[in-house]
């Protein structure tokens, strides 16, 4: 059972959060139950809808024996009803996040 949800987001989806997910699953497996997560990211942009992350993404992830099946998506507004915690990866998505964020949702 997922008791645990976090999701990653910066502005396309390609770098900084995929590395983030890639972590943090990492560091869950390593540790607990890895069925009681749910861990993913996202991007505030649509640019890259699809795509795997960057290959220097992935070169960093390699580098650390870190590993990413993950496709590039844009943030839904499921997600703010889905995730218990939502991780901006700068200032500016941060305030992409606040902005799309629904009313009714527990954030807001």
């Amino acid at each position: 059972m997922i008791s645990k949800s976090v999701l990653f987001v910066c502005l396309g989806n390609i770098c900084r959060s995929p590395i983030a997910e890639s972590i943090l699953r990492d560091l869950v497996s390593r540790r607990t139950d890895s069925s009681e997560w749910l861990i993913d990211s996202c991007g505030t942009g649509t640019w890259h809808i699809g795509d795997r992350p960057d290959s220097r993404g992935l070169a960093c992830m390699a580098r650390h024996n870190l590993n990413s099946d993950h496709r590039c998506r844009v943030l839904f507004e499921d997600d703010y009803f889905k995730f218990k915690y939502i991780f901006g990866m700068d200032d500016n998505n941060l305030t992409d996040i606040k902005h799309r964020m629904p009313s009714g949702s527990k954030y807001s």
